[in-house]
């Protein structure tokens, strides 16, 4: 790929990015020969490399390169063309193109992107990328892509291939930005945008399920970002574009570091490390000892704030983000058989739930959710304020998954079969269950409100929590109460459904999908749940739950995955009887409690109230023992005692692995006879 842009006269606040092909490529020679030298031997050989220099410093196209064995051309000289990606016979192949050999995109001509492919990539990216969760750069930084680097450049088209026709023939533009970000750090001229297009390199690895190569693109930003004090809240002084743009660049990298970071291991750093910045007051800060590193602020954000004081809702987003990834942590110590008391005041659960609390005072009115009514907003409203709206919904995800994990039946089942010790006490019990299917609950409300008003969500995260909440509701497709029985099995089919629409262009989505299919047959016998489906007892596979809670995107065990990154020689390796082993462990669930909870009638009216009678459906009844119309009494140990959702209509069931889109709207969503329902008490 040629040069974007040439040098002239530049905006004010933007460095010079570009160089001629033959600047650029003039340090090829010094960052990359050494490499190939020892492994040579042979001056010939040397000397076409040489050659091969030359033509690039004069930027000349070179098609192919000569092989260790010549042929007669009949004209006196040995000669044999192969394609370029060929490798001299000292090189091993590997499943990553070379660098030197592809000339880094030069030489090909069909390889330069026309000014309409990257105005094109730019229009998706803030269509479909932009804040949702990464925030780099604003319309305005990437107004005239003649300014851009060659590399993010490169990163936008391979980022936005998956929503453009030419997929598959703008995907190899990834390789291409990865090779000049590594030419940039050769060259020691790494830039501000060389570290955004690592950032949106991660991020494309993240949604391909590619977790290896998104977590070394991403500590690979982090490092520069360190190496440039951009970690520091002494680098980011004084006001303007470049400021903020640097701002939201690291705390980008930390969005993405909460999701999808490593959760073990000696090189990776603890979520605790950044306590003190999202938790303690301003006057605590102030209390610190000067000396003592901080983080750079917070970018400014005043979208949906009512005063100045105000955290932007991008901002509240990555709080909420810290919580979940100490989760995440929770969860990694559980599969390890680390965890301690839950009921103790100082276990990890107790200090997430602090923390959670502690960040929910952060939270605004004005971001609140009976504040903003996201359920009265029209489509259109939404579309054109979805640098508003993404992040405030993946905050609301964010919070209901936090509690959703925490409380989750299979932790402490779990545990208590390899813990002799861990008795779980009967008030914990209660108590988590309501709370998981509270949030459950509330994960598919935020669901059903999404698919309503057909807004296009893209990270990752979303699917990841609908198919935690797909797991919940799975458990409780055996419970006691046949309306929860029925509930359970209505809200698993919505979350797969949504799941299944990012699976188009999320293999990481697409991954979790399979897991839930195979988890589904292991507990039903069968690849569907239907509505005449009444365990009595469920399956559910302890592996496949463990990749669930822990988004584990890797292939299948007796398959290899280097990501892309690493030769075969350092490829892990995994035991095929191990897998098979820990694919067998099952755990069965004989029938799921009812969990209770109470309504609080002193509330100024507030409390719910369960209809007379069910409303009218047309389809057939969930269950044969209860008829259209009856009057219905709920056990006092019943959750649904206050929900309409009980009543959803079957018929969604219907043809649902066949709908890769999202489902039209409920008409069960909201209010029932003017009541509030049980789940208007968990919100934000």
């Amino acid at each position: 790929m040629r040069p974007v842009s040439t040098a002239g006269e530049r905006r004010p606040d933007v460095r010079p990015r570009n160089r001629p092909a033959q600047a650029v490529s003039a340090s090829i020679k010094h960052a990359f020969i050494p490499q190939y030298l020892e492994g040579l031997g042979e001056g010939s050989q040397l000397a076409f490399l040489e050659e091969k220099v030359n033509l690039i410093l004069s930027g000349r196209s070179t098609q192919t390169i000569p092989s260790e064995k010549p042929q007669d051309t009949g004209k006196g000289t040995s000669e044999t063309c192969y394609p370029l990606t060929t490798r001299p016979p000292s090189i091993e192949p590997s499943t990553v193109s070379d660098p030197f050999f592809l000339g880094f995109g030069y030489e090909e001509s069909t390889s330069q992107p026309s000014s309409s492919a990257i105005a094109k990539a730019i229009d998706l990216y803030f269509e479909y990328c932009h804040r949702q969760p990464i925030w780099c750069f604003d319309r305005e930084d990437v107004s005239d892509p003649s300014y851009l680097s060659e590399e993010l450049v490169c990163c936008l088209l391979a980022l936005t291939s998956r929503f453009s026709r030419d997929r598959d023939h703008l995907q190899h533009y990834g390789d291409s930005a990865r090779s000049l970000v590594m030419l940039r750090m050769a060259n020691g001229t790494v830039e501000l945008e060389t570290i955004e297009s690592l950032c949106l390199l991660s991020y494309s690895s993240f949604l391909d399920g590619d977790i290896h190569l998104g977590r070394f693109h991403l500590g690979l930003a982090l490092h520069l970002c360190r190496s440039a004090t951009l970690d520091l809240e002494s680098s980011h002084a004084g006001e303007g574009p470049m400021t903020e743009r640097k701002k939201r660049l690291f705390w980008s990298l930390q969005c993405l570091e909460q999701s999808y970071g490593q959760q073990n291991g000696f090189l990776c750093i603890p979520s605790e490390v950044m306590r003190t910045f999202y938790i303690a007051a301003s006057s605590d800060r102030a209390k610190q000892d000067g000396t003592e590193p901080k983080p750079p602020p917070l970018p400014i954000d005043d979208l949906g704030c009512s005063k100045s004081s105000d955290i932007g809702i991008w901002s509240l987003a990555a709080h909420f983000g810290w919580v979940w990834s100490r989760v995440r942590t929770y969860v990694s110590d559980c599969a390890r058989n680390r965890l301690k008391e839950p009921w103790r005041h100082d276990s990890m659960y107790a200090m997430v739930l602090s923390d959670l609390t502690e960040i929910e005072n952060k939270l605004s009115q004005c971001h609140r959710y009976d504040s903003v009514k996201f359920y009265e907003r029209t489509a259109e409203e939404l579309r054109s304020s979805r640098n508003y709206w993404t992040p405030w919904l993946k905050l609301q995800f964010t919070y209901h998954c936090i509690l959703t994990v925490l409380n989750h039946p299979f932790l402490y089942i779990v545990a208590s079969q390899y813990n002799d010790n861990l008795a779980i006490p009967n008030a914990f019990w209660r108590r988590s269950s309501e709370l998981v299917l509270l949030h459950a609950t509330w994960l598919v409300r935020m669901i059903d409100m999404v698919s309503e008003k057909k807004m296009r969500l893209i990270d990752p995260f979303f699917g990841h929590a609908a198919a935690i909440a797909a797991t919940v509701h799975l458990y409780y497709c055996c419970a006691a109460d046949p309306r929860l029985r029925y509930k359970s099995k209505v809200d698993f089919t919505k979350c797969r459904r949504f799941l299944k629409s990012f699976v188009s262009f999320s293999p990481a989505c697409g991954i979790l999908d399979q897991t839930l299919d195979k988890m589904t047959q292991i507990a039903s016998g069968s690849e569907n749940i239907d509505h005449d489906w009444e365990p009595e007892k469920i399956h559910l596979s302890i592996p496949l739950m463990w990749d669930v809670l822990q988004v584990n995107c890797k292939p299948k065990p007796h398959e290899v995955s280097t990501g892309g990154l690493l030769h075969p020689s350092l490829t892990p390796t995994v035991s095929t009887e191990e897998a098979e082993d820990s694919l067998a462990s099952t755990l069965e669930v004989i029938v799921a409690m009812s969990p209770n909870v109470t309504v609080n009638t002193a509330d100024g009216g507030q409390a719910a109230h369960i209809p007379p009678t069910m409303p009218h459906i047309s389809s057939t009844p969930a269950s044969p023992d209860l008829e259209l119309g009856e009057k219905l009494v709920a056990p006092p140990d019943s959750l649904m005692t206050n929900t309409p959702w009980l009543w959803t209509d079957p018929a969604q069931f219907v043809d649902m692995e066949n709908n890769m889109g999202y489902p039209d709207s409920e008409s069960t969503l909201g209010n029932v006879d003017g009541f509030s329902t049980w789940w208007d008490f968990g919100n934000l």
